[in-house]
């Protein structure tokens, strides 16, 4: 199997951080993800998610072994997941989420390949894959639900006052 593959995360992220700039920042206050984003906050959250898909691909491709190949299969299993929360807030409020698109037509597509091929390949154990979904989602959704449990937390507080 061509690890390289591995390397469409990353091309495929690049392109969606230009479908999401400059709007999700304050999509996500107005569907009440987070109650305050700078466009600064926004690029350093990429930056720092980018630097993760990078070294994890480069481990998986340049030092390959059973755990740097899960370290970069769960890029995959990130860029997923995004796609799931962009797909989620898209059909909660029927309105367009910064990012959908490129989620859709993108990640959903690149990540099926990429599953797909390692699965026949048979590079990974299944315990490995399903690892590498694990660690890709914890990836996504722990700051998510971090954020989204600050913002409520906020919400109420300026309810009681």
């Amino acid at each position: 199997m061509d690890l390289n593959i591995l390397w469409l995360v990353p091309i495929a992220y690049l392109i969606h951080i230009f479908e999401e700039s400059p709007r999700f920042p304050a999509w996500a206050v107005h569907v009440k993800m987070i109650t305050s984003m700078s466009f600064g906050e926004f690029a350093l959250g990429n930056i720092i998610f980018m630097a993760y898909v990078l070294v994890a691909i480069s481990l998986a491709v340049f030092y390959t072994s059973e755990l740097t190949l899960i370290i970069g299969l769960s890029t995959a299993a990130w860029i997923f997941s995004n796609f799931l929360i962009h797909a989620y807030y898209t059909l909660r409020y029927g309105e367009y989420s910064p990012g959908v698109v490129t989620a859709s037509a993108l990640y959903a597509p690149v990540t099926v390949f990429i599953f797909y091929n390692f699965l026949v390949s048979g590079i990974l154990s299944t315990w490995g894959i399903i690892l590498a979904i694990i660690i890709g989602f914890g990836i996504m959704y722990i700051p998510t639900f971090i954020q989204i449990s600050r913002t409520k937390r906020v919400e109420k507080s300026e309810a009681a006052v």
